[in-house]
């Protein structure tokens, strides 16, 4: 059957009433195809597209985490970090989340493990009134293996945030304790420390010569996604991205170390930690905690040692300690996964150990690019 596509508002309810498509109905809501519609007039928009399969509702599941960095897709690694994730709920009902419409995620799962799952789809959510609506939130419900799709972090924050499915996606973290992962926006909103900007996505050169730059507004803390094994941490995708030429060109890296002088200052502690990914890299972590790393680039795990010596709004970020400010585990993937990071015990093997510094802001840091 040809796969239908449905944008769902209140000014195509009536058309809807007449449409069907090939669904999952909610459980407990009876059986036949489902589409969907506005939530009793108040305008919800979203967009459901299943690709393939029929939902069982019957696979089991064990808590799994893949974190992407972004530009993962036909990177090395990609197939085999993936088929871990679906491992952990084979035979599952696979949803992909994002805004803006549907993508083809869901397409390239069916074609590549649909053997492997009970059904595959994409849900495109699109503000906060679609976030309540009682179809959208049972689509999260009834998924075994959720997948947060790369786009823009703020919109999730801004339509999803406070909502019902705010709260199915806790469940499904910490009750269903179920297979999750997120790229690039998706995974900023896995940390429950977390960066969601409403303007300009801040630069490296930026935070760190102004830890309190007009771009970092909007990092947060503790009020979204509550993810059991990343309490403490804040996510950074794309480290390897360039930004500028020349002299002035840049990585993220340095976006990533601010970051973590941010979460620790602002919330007063050196429990805070920092996760940084590379393009094509991606942190596969286990129910235990204990993470892999698959793909082409390499993860940064980042623990400080001391609270930054100078961290003021319009001042450069000093925060040196003798050179040891932060140590960073840093591991290089590989196509069938690499090393092993222990989350809970924040150590690693298979990779290898430095410290990161910065006597003042952008120039007086000592991995502008990558250490």
């Amino acid at each position: 059957m040809k796969p239908i596509k449905l944008h769902l508002t209140t000014a195509l309810l009536a058309a809807l009433l007449s449409t069907q498509v090939s669904a999952k109905p909610p459980k407990g809501g009876g059986g036949g195809n489902g589409g969907g519609g506005g939530n009793d007039g108040g305008g919800a928009s979203y967009e459901y597209y299943q690709a393939c399969g029929t939902a069982t509702n019957s696979a089991s599941v064990s808590q799994a985490s893949l974190l992407i960095g972004g530009a993962e897709a036909n990177a090395a690694g990609e197939q085999a970090a993936t088929q871990w994730l679906v491992n952990h709920a084979t035979g599952g009902d696979y949803l992909v989340l994002r805004t803006g419409g549907t993508g083809g995620q869901a397409d390239w799962m069916c074609s590549t493990f649909g053997a492997d799952l009970g059904s595959a789809a994409e849900l495109s959510i699109d503000d906060s009134n679609a976030a309540n609506d009682p179809t959208v939130v049972a689509y999260i419900q009834n998924a075994e293996i959720i997948f947060i799709a790369g786009g823009d972090q703020n919109e999730y924050e801004d339509f999803w945030k406070n909502t019902q499915v705010e709260d199915a996606l806790n469940d499904h973290l910490n009750v269903k304790k179920a297979p999750i992962a997120g790229t690039s926006a998706g995974l900023a909103i896995l940390g429950q420390s977390y960066y969601a900007p409403a303007n300009l996505g801040v630069l490296s050169r930026e935070i760190l010569e102004d830890p309190y730059h007009s771009n970092t507004q909007d990092i947060n803390h503790g009020d979204f996604l509550l993810h059991p094994q990343l309490a403490s941490v804040i996510t950074d995708s794309h480290l390897d991205r360039v930004s500028g030429k020349g002299r002035s060109s840049e990585t993220r890296h340095g976006r990533t170390f601010g970051f973590l002088a941010r979460s620790a200052q602002d919330r007063g502690t050196l429990t805070a930690r920092a996760i940084g990914l590379e393009e094509a890299t991606f942190l596969a972590i286990d129910g235990s905690g204990v993470a892999t790393v698959y793909g082409e680039g390499s993860a940064y795990f980042m623990r400080p040692n001391s609270f930054p010596e100078q961290i003021s709004a319009g001042s450069p970020l000093v925060w040196d300690n003798s050179g040891q400010a932060v140590t960073v585990y840093k591991i290089q993937g590989d196509n069938n996964g690499n090393g092993s990071f222990d989350l809970n015990a924040w150590s690693g093997s298979g990779g290898n150990s430095t410290d990161w510094h910065t006597t003042s802001g952008y120039d007086g840091f000592n991995c502008q690019t990558g250490c």
